[in-house]
């Protein structure tokens, strides 16, 4: 997250020093979750690639991601043929 992305979302906040302490904070409770729930220790998370283990986490199961134009043609089609 950016310095300017952490400074949008407080509306009310102007101090870019403020901003950048909730950037910190943000980052140290996503530290503090991954310790805790995935048993990872400190060296562990500051030594890996952060962008590709939120990516990790954010990961969906087949059935819960979004599914192409062409996957739901064909099952409206199949729908239909009933």
């Amino acid at each position: 997250m950016t310095l300017t992305k952490a400074r949008n979302q407080s509306l009310s906040d102007d101090d870019p020093v403020h901003s950048y302490e909730q950037m910190i904070e943000d980052f140290d409770y996503s530290e503090q979750q991954m310790v805790v729930f995935a048993h990872m220790s400190l060296k562990e998370f500051e030594q890996t690639d952060y962008y590709r283990l939120i990516e990790v986490m954010n990961a969906k199961p087949r059935d819960k991601r979004p599914i192409s134009l062409w996957d739901f043609a064909e099952q409206i089609d199949k729908k239909g043929g009933n």
